[in-house]
């Protein structure tokens, strides 16, 4: 049986650092036993040595800006004049095409809804569509939907009479109301009903926002990031504190170094593992700190160095308890990808009072919640000493998760 075609586009990634190569990964591994899985990559991607998984077929083609406008403003500009007077070229380069291929009409509207703006993106993802032969019984998963992919998808899918089915997953809508992200969105609502486009986001404050700009509410679907699963052994050996991330204080890598210190006077034998990268003038002497602690005590690992993926969920698999010791705010705002991979990898949590948001979806005892510093040796100390059954409780949850998974509308509508 010939398998299906699932396209994974992400149009900005440009380096592997963040959690985009992970999501494209995460997409991949969980969908490739049923499709064929094609990444529709940014032109300027460099994946250098990163894990990338088997019988994937790589098209770097989505052409962007090479100039960000917050490093180089003045080229960003040429760059923009540059891609102003290549949208008059493309006109005239499809009107050409779309009169051979009878769809002149079509285009000819669609550009006049657009204020006569091709999208930035279409050329190479329309041409990319056509090399990949996909058809009407394949798929297209915008990985994480922005601005630029959201008008190219509305150009694309005004023009083409059949074309494969289109989820959007937005992670980051526009806080605000920009005209263009909405004025698209409001523009592709009739596919959306025909089931041609589909539309989702995370629950909470990122669904009511989009919701709040619709016509139709009931057109977006709340869902759960895709994720790969590890399960963990108990054994007698000694339990490993950890922390993975950047190394910032909103995320509360500066309390590190006095947790341990605080922790190691308690003579329970932990082991620690702390792995994170991009430290900066406000938290250099932590990570120094970190280092000195570690030339001392054996048990004490670090890794200063960004993870590929095959190395982020080994490393993670390896610690038992991580204390969450961020800033309640900067959780507030969204949930950390930290913590739905402790929850895959059945790491018990210690997170801040007064996050009930994560309590919404921490629906069994795999955690604790903690107040100040003090408090977090205190916790750990108590998991430390009842560790099987917070292990127990992080199973329970990390099945939880993968049946979430497993129902939700993104899974179903593409399987």
């Amino acid at each position: 049986m010939i398998k299906k075609k699932l396209v994974l586009l992400e149009s900005e990634m440009q380096a592997p650092n963040g959690h985009f190569l992970d999501y494209l990964i995460e997409s991949t591994i969980y969908f490739q036993d049923k499709f064929n899985i094609i990444w529709f990559l940014n032109k300027n991607c460099d994946l250098k040595e990163s894990y990338i998984p088997k019988n994937v077929e790589i098209n770097k083609i989505i052409i962007s800006n090479y100039y960000r406008r917050n490093n180089n403003k003045l080229f960003y500009f040429f760059e923009e004049i540059f891609f102003f007077l290549k949208n008059f070229y493309d006109i005239f380069y499809f009107t050409v095409l779309f009169i051979k291929k009878k769809n002149f009409l079509s285009f000819v509207k669609t550009l006049y809804s657009n204020y006569f703006i091709i999208p930035r993106y279409f050329k190479s993802f329309y041409f990319g569509v056509l090399n990949s032969n996909l058809n009407e019984n394949d798929h297209i998963l915008v990985q994480s939907c922005r601005r630029k992919d959201i008008s190219c998808i509305y150009f694309f899918s005004n023009i083409e009479k059949v074309f494969p089915k289109i989820h959007l997953r937005v992670f980051y809508p526009p806080k605000k109301r920009f005209k263009s992200f909405y004025f698209y969105l409001s523009k592709i609502e009739n596919f959306m009903k025909e089931n041609k486009i589909f539309l989702y986001t995370e629950h909470g404050y990122k669904e009511e926002l989009i919701k709040n700009e619709m016509n139709n509410k009931y057109l977006v679907n709340s869902v759960t990031p895709i994720f790969s699963f590890c399960e963990r052994f108990h054994t007698n050996s000694n339990v490993t504190i950890g922390f993975v991330g950047q190394a910032r204080k909103d995320k509360g890598f500066h309390l590190f170094p006095e947790l341990i210190l605080k922790l190691e006077k308690k003579k329970i034998n932990l082991n620690y593992l702390i792995q994170f990268t991009s430290a900066n003038k406000d938290t250099e002497i932590y990570k120094n700190q970190l280092l000195s602690i570690a030339k001392d005590n054996s048990r004490v690992k670090i890794i200063n160095k960004y993870l590929d993926f095959k190395e982020y969920r080994n490393i993670l698999s390896q610690i038992d308890i991580m204390p969450m010791l961020y800033d309640v705010n900067h959780l507030t705002m969204g949930n950390s990808g930290v913590i739905y991979s402790c929850i895959t990898h059945e790491v018990s949590l210690i997170i801040p009072n007064d996050c009930s948001h994560l309590k919404k979806f921490l629906i069994f005892k795999s955690y604790e919640e903690a107040r100040d510093l003090d408090e977090y040796v205190e916790k750990i100390v108590l998991m430390k000493n009842n560790f099987s059954l917070y292990l127990s409780e992080a199973k329970k949850l990390s099945l939880d998760l993968k049946n979430t998974i497993k129902n939700s509308s993104l899974v179903r509508n593409i399987v």
